[in-house]
């Protein structure tokens, strides 16, 4: 099995990605070459009681795996230039990371810093609130009795009210 971990470096991939695609060109050429001789060929091959299209009939069984030669080494050329441009995306993309993730850490913080200070303030207002209210009521007096101190407090006192 061939060691392919020295691709890894962009310019050794760079280098690699254009022999194999100069390669399949030529290989797409040849083969393209092969496809107009089988069809010079085997289309002027006449035997004798053949109709008139029959050489071409016959021609066609090879033409076919010749397109076949053809269409695969132009898709492989396509592929290899699809894998070098995924591969220039893939390391933009892994080189964008860093400043990507200070970029959301930050906008984070800043977020999390004003919700802090919307709560500091609803509670503040709150507060405030129900200060007013309890020195409103009864002339001053200590009210804490009132105020449950825990919710089975509350229930207690409903339970006992009713």
């Amino acid at each position: 099995m061939n060691d392919m971990s020295h691709l890894l470096d962009p310019v050794m991939f760079a280098e690699f990605a254009q022999t194999r695609r100069r390669s399949h060109r030529t290989d797409h050429e040849v083969y393209d070459d092969l496809l107009a001789a089988v069809r010079a060929k085997y289309r002027s091959e006449h035997v004798e009681g053949d109709g008139r299209f029959d050489a071409r009939r016959r021609s066609r069984r090879l033409e076919r795996q010749a397109k076949k030669l053809v269409r695969a080494a132009r898709a492989q050329y396509e592929a290899m230039e699809s894998l070098q441009v995924a591969h220039a995306d893939h390391q933009a993309h892994v080189a964008a990371l860093p400043d990507q993730r200070r970029a959301r850490a930050l906008a984070r913080a800043q977020r999390s810093t004003v919700v802090g200070e919307l709560a500091a303030k609803s509670l503040h207002k709150t507060a405030g609130a129900l200060t007013s209210k309890n020195s409103g009521e009864e002339g001053g007096q200590d009210t804490s009795g009132d105020v449950p101190e825990s919710l089975t407090d509350l229930r207690k006192r409903r339970r006992g009210a009713a």
